[in-house]
């Protein structure tokens, strides 16, 4: 056999499937007969919130295969496109209500743009910024209450800021939503004159303008603990385990530091204190068992998961629950949202720090706190509480 025209056949044939690879990469559109569709016509502009919708009439072409729609805005060119099944495309993302140009393009099956039809759009105030100017900034314990309404119940962030000890201003809260309405509070501050700046941010970085106010924090100061006193009533849940109730606020949370109802506690069982004095409440934080030993009880066994917390200042003795009024609705969050039996550190971080949880401006003061315990992490008979502190102003 000659070798030469082996080599040779054999070289052919790798440059046949050399050039049918480069091939491959050319991507070029199928069914391509150079022409352009007609253009779109009839087109209509209806302008929404934050954005526009704009809807045609598509042009009688067999291999049309979408329309395209291209604004110039400051952060380069946004882009709308539809299909060739509907006859309309929103643009949306826009920050401000400036009229803008748009160009559109009926495109077919080869990539050929028919010639451009353009339009002008002048958006409506975005839903950032209608958010931020429904906000309300009342006082409110150690700080100010936030109160918003969000109609288009539209994904944003609101963003708090408050100057910082060398007069920087600094981001103290970011309170992500989607709510129709809502409010929540920034705690931590002395009661002396403090500017608050907020401002809203969406999901395409766009941010309203700035509301800036200066509020004095209403005054709050952690409750004394050597004042509390158990104050058993008929109905209440016994203690277990020798875990009596004024463990749970000796300043430990480590065990056997807590208070444990008795095995075989029916759901919800409830339990009953004194503060020691009439008090308007700002919030209490809970820790739970597990943080420093047992740690296998972490977000397990007896701890509470969800709760109700009520108060009064003259329950009645027969352990009825005339004269109580129901201060906030508690559950125990787990971050990573892992099953029971897998702690990660975050989980134990978040837990070490306590369960804070805020009580309504506009609730009743109260000098008796009853724990009505819902369920448990584990399902258990029974529950247990490590530790409790309270903050608020005497009355």
């Amino acid at each position: 056999m000659n070798t030469n025209k082996v080599f040779l056949g054999f070289l052919g044939m790798l440059m046949i499937v050399s050039a049918c690879k480069k091939d491959q990469h050319k991507m070029t559109p199928l069914d391509n007969d150079g022409a352009a569709p007609a253009a779109i016509s009839n087109v209509e502009v209806e302008n929404l919130p934050g954005a526009a919708r704009i809807s045609y009439t598509l042009p009688d072409d067999e291999d049309l295969l979408y329309v395209v729609a291209e604004c110039e805005t400051e952060n380069g060119i946004k882009e709308g496109k539809a299909s060739l099944f509907g006859n309309g495309l929103l643009l949306d993302g826009f920050g401000d209500t400036r009229e803008r140009k748009v160009t559109l393009y009926a495109v077919d099956r080869g990539e050929n743009k028919s010639e451009p039809v353009t339009v002008n759009i002048q958006p409506l105030t975005p839903p950032m910024q209608m958010i931020r100017n429904s906000v309300e900034v009342n006082e409110d314990f150690g700080g100010v209450k936030i109160n918003f309404k969000n109609e288009l119940e539209a994904p944003v962030v609101i963003n708090i800021l408050t100057p910082d000890s060398v007069g920087e201003w600094s981001e103290v809260e970011t309170w992500y939503t989607s709510q129709e309405e809502g409010a929540f509070s920034i705690r931590g501050f002395e009661a002396k004159k403090r500017k608050f700046a907020i401002y809203v941010r969406d999901q395409w970085e766009n941010l309203s303008d700035t509301l800036i106010v200066e509020k004095v924090p209403l005054f709050e100061e952690e409750l004394d603990k050597s004042n509390f006193s158990q104050y058993n009533l008929h109905s209440d849940a016994s203690a277990g385990y020798g875990w009596v109730m004024t463990r749970m606020w000796d300043g430990s949370v480590d065990e056997p530091n807590g208070f444990h109802t008795a095995p075989g506690s029916t759901f919800p069982h409830h339990y009953t204190f004194d503060l020691g004095g009439v008090y308007q409440l700002s919030r209490y934080t809970m820790w739970q068992r597990g943080l420093i030993s047992g740690t296998d009880f972490l977000y397990a066994h007896g701890n509470p998961r969800q709760w109700e917390i009520w108060g009064a200042t003259d329950p009645a003795s027969d352990g009825s629950w005339d004269g109580w009024t129901k201060l906030a609705d508690c559950e125990s969050i787990k971050p990573s949202g892992s099953p029971i039996g897998t702690v990660t550190n975050e989980d134990r971080e978040y837990a070490m720090r306590g369960h804070e949880f805020l009580i309504p401006l506009e609730a009743p003061a109260v000098r008796y706190i009853r724990l009505k315990i819902i369920n448990t992490w584990g399902g258990a008979s029974y529950s247990h509480v490590m530790e409790l502190s309270f903050w608020g102003a005497g009355q």
